[in-house]
């Protein structure tokens, strides 16, 4: 948060978050060679998000290879419910895994990558996560790499002294939603 990066919002999604924050406007059809021709010169940092990016999964092995090879830092965000390949992995400076509550998703697989970081958003929606399953499951993962978010779409961000505390509490680090908090009408 806060590091000049080139976002990448791949379209699609394979769950229905409510208040999700991804904006779902229609978008441009691009070949993976003319998005690499729109981004040329755009920076070394590049985050590619969605969405949910892995429901391309060939055009992204493509992108992250092509990337990868031009010398680019790749981070990746990603709702962790389909696990990318060990070789195109490891080409990922930072994967961050959000994974919602109810979802199929393999947290065994994500949790013993060094460079995945868990963020469990906490909130009252059915798909966030709450204090005591959080307390619950925290305790297994390598709390340097996990994260919580509060949930929330205002700027105000209402329960994020409450997700502070809980990370306190835990051991663990606090994701704000600057995104959210500078957003400008």
């Amino acid at each position: 948060m806060g590091r000049p990066a080139l976002f990448i919002r791949l379209s699609g999604c394979n769950l229905n978050c409510e208040g999700c924050d991804t904006d779902l406007k229609p978008s441009l059809d691009l070949s993976v060679l003319e998005l690499l021709k729109r981004i040329e010169g755009q920076g070394k940092r590049v985050i590619i998000t969605g969405g949910e990016p892995t429901l391309q999964m060939n055009e992204l092995v493509d992108l992250i290879c092509r990337l990868y090879s031009r010398g680019m830092e790749i981070h990746i965000e990603s709702n962790g419910t389909n696990t990318i390949p060990l070789d195109i992995l490891e080409k990922i400076c930072c994967a961050v895994v959000s994974p919602k509550r109810g979802s199929d998703f393999n947290l065994g697989f994500w949790a013993n990558k060094s460079n995945v970081h868990l963020k469990f958003v906490l909130g009252k929606p059915d798909w966030c996560w709450n204090e005591k399953e959080l307390k619950q499951l925290i305790p297994i993962l390598d709390r340097e790499r996990v994260w919580i978010m509060a949930y929330g779409t205002d700027q105000g961000m209402q329960n994020a002294s409450e997700a502070w505390d809980l990370a306190l509490k835990l051991g663990t680090n606090y994701s704000d939603r600057l995104h959210i908090r500078l957003k400008r009408s």
